[in-house]
């Protein structure tokens, strides 16, 4: 199963959901791949090969979900000033917002590639409050 991932371009264990060739998506995601096979939203095997020969023949698609950390687990952010600074999800307001802003990520290097992108948004909002 890591080399099916591999070949759909998903880490073991990453949230997709399966696209029909209609696209329409799947009603039964989000899916993941574990090492035993393709999982569905509520963890049950999926024992349909159907889906995994679809997306592996490329009649199917899958859409990646976007990540999200879990409470107590790390994620960088960038701060107002574009340092890249490194948090326990707590799932709390400050924690809410940061990610609702799209400024919490996975790695460090995620941060960084990110900083232009989230300094111009910080700059949008000033606009509308310091004015």
């Amino acid at each position: 199963m890591p080399e099916v991932a591999r070949m759909l371009g998903v880490e073991i264990g990453e949230e997709f959901d399966v696209i029909y060739e209609t696209g329409q998506k799947s009603d039964w995601g989000p899916y993941k791949i574990t090492r035993d096979g393709l999982v569905d939203e509520s963890g049950n095997w999926t024992l349909n090969e159907t889906a995994i020969f679809n997306l592996l023949k490329g009649n199917y698609s899958l859409q990646k979900r976007p990540w999200r950390p879990k409470k107590g687990e790390l994620f960088w952010t960038i701060n107002g000033k574009g340092n890249v600074e490194k948090y326990h999800f707590l799932n709390d307001m400050c924690d809410l917002a940061l990610l609702n802003m799209g400024n919490c990520f996975p790695t460090k290097k995620a941060a960084k590639a990110a900083v232009p992108e989230i300094l111009e948004k910080f700059e949008e909002i000033k606009k509308g409050v310091l004015e």
